[in-house]
């Protein structure tokens, strides 16, 4: 089988369609894989892919399992003989103290008997940068953003070298943005420094574009790697100048026939403001919009609505399937949910099975023209009721935001938004992108 360049392993299957699309907008043969487990999975990819990215869904999983989880993902992807392994995650750092980043970067480093390697959540053309290990969305430090509500991963402290020393038993320290200003060989000295001097992680500050580049320049020799999308929009570049890679021309996947299906279909279970202002969009443009309890999807008493959803995509109509997300909305559910035993992550994983049963359910009888998932759970729990156990990888709608096209079975074009990303109206981009790729 053809070695792969790069294989990156993601906690969820937004972060993986994330870092899938930056390699894709750079001319990179890309393929998602769903919890693949054998190296002849990549045999149902033609032509063969230059990276290959596999998504675990271990980001809401009990530490211990999402460890034993990542172990497995990197132990298969060591098949394919990459030059570099990512333990990709979201650049908003998503993550508890417990886990599962230091988790993961545990077993990583464990299999691959990495000593040592880095870790860059930032990604600026998104706004998120890194200052003294201290992480900012936006203009915001972290810990002053949305995420400091996220109702799985509620990110309270904005310094990433201190947040992930309580993740791992592994010494982590900095690179500091003043090294990075001095460029690579200053970088990959500053490495080997840390390393003598025991740090086993380092987390890099990332003000820029400019920055990017240079981290990834200077990481382009690694085996391992770890963090956001950046790796996917800047080390392809670093690859060219070393000779390994060459930009593929014109279409990225398969020509396979896509005879249009009717309507179009956003499954929303994200909870962040993005996702919210882009369902009030998707509201003022006539959508048909069905708005569910939390407590109805976690019990699985929400199968009903497959039928009129059905019915309106039959119709050609735009349908919004959603979760009641307001403040209280939130805070109620949680309250039921501790009530019977469930913890957030329990309740969140419940809410997105049921989201994923009634879509299903509706793209059984009438399969649309598009499919939006926004929601790194949504979109996990999605793709696996739907039995897709892979993808073919297109450029970006907008950036870590592809379409996306199953390898096999029903050919809907889909499209798996993390909740943090894309413009207000970017639900209206997919529609069209979808639309142009027919």
């Amino acid at each position: 089988m053809k070695r792969v360049l790069f294989a990156g392993i993601a906690d969820d299957d937004t972060g993986a369609s994330d870092l899938a699309g930056m390699l894709a907008d750079q001319g990179v043969r890309t393929v998602l894989l769903l919890d693949a487990s054998s190296p002849e999975d990549l045999l149902c990819c033609a032509p063969p892919p230059e990276a290959v990215i596999l998504a675990t869904a271990t980001r809401a999983l009990p530490p211990e399992v999402a460890k034993q989880k990542t172990a497995a993902a990197v132990s298969l992807a060591a098949e394919w003989e990459p030059r570099t392994i990512e333990i990709k995650y979201c650049s908003t750092f998503d993550s508890t103290e417990a886990g599962n980043i230091g988790p993961s970067l545990d077993a990583a480093m464990e299999i691959l008997g990495e000593p040592f390697t880095v870790a860059l959540p930032a990604l600026p053309v998104n706004g998120r940068t890194t200052y003294r290990g201290h992480h900012f969305v936006k203009e915001e430090l972290l810990s002053e953003s949305p995420m400091r509500s996220h109702p799985l991963t509620p990110m309270t402290d904005s310094n990433l070298v201190r947040w992930l020393s309580r993740q791992t038993y592994r010494r982590v320290g900095l690179t500091p943005h003043e090294v990075v200003d001095r460029g690579a060989d200053a970088i990959r000295q500053s490495w080997r420094e840390q390393q003598a001097n025991g740090i086993s992680i380092s987390i890099l500050d990332c003000l820029s574009e400019e920055h990017a580049a240079e981290l990834c320049e200077a990481a382009a020799d690694y085996r391992l790697v770890s963090g956001s999308s950046t790796f996917g929009r800047h080390l392809p570049a670093a690859w060219n100048r070393r000779g390994w890679f060459t930009p593929a021309p014109g279409a990225l996947w398969p020509d396979r026939l896509r005879a249009p299906g009717r309507g179009r279909l956003v499954v929303a279970g994200s909870c962040s403001v993005a996702t919210a202002a882009q369902n009030e969009w998707l509201s003022r443009q006539g959508a048909n919009v069905f708005e569910v309890e939390a407590r109805a999807l976690a019990c699985g008493d929400a199968a009903q609505l497959a039928g009129p959803i059905g019915r309106a995509l039959a119709g050609n109509q735009t349908v919004l399937l959603k979760t009641r997300s307001a403040p209280a909305d939130l805070i109620a559910a949680q309250k039921w949910g501790v009530e019977r035993g469930w913890s957030p992550a329990e309740l969140g994983l419940k809410i997105a099975a049921g989201l994923a049963d009634v879509a299903a359910r509706a793209i059984e009888t009438v399969p649309p023209d598009v499919l939006v998932s926004a929601g790194g759970e949504t979109s996990s729990a999605l793709c696996r009721r739907l039995r897709i156990r892979g993808l073919a990888v297109g450029k970006n709608i907008q950036p870590g935001v592809p379409l996306c096209l199953p390898l096999e079975g029903r050919c809907i074009p889909m499209v798996l938004k993390s909740g943090n990303f894309g413009s207000e109206d970017f639900y209206g981009r997919a529609f069209d992108a979808a639309a142009a790729a027919r």
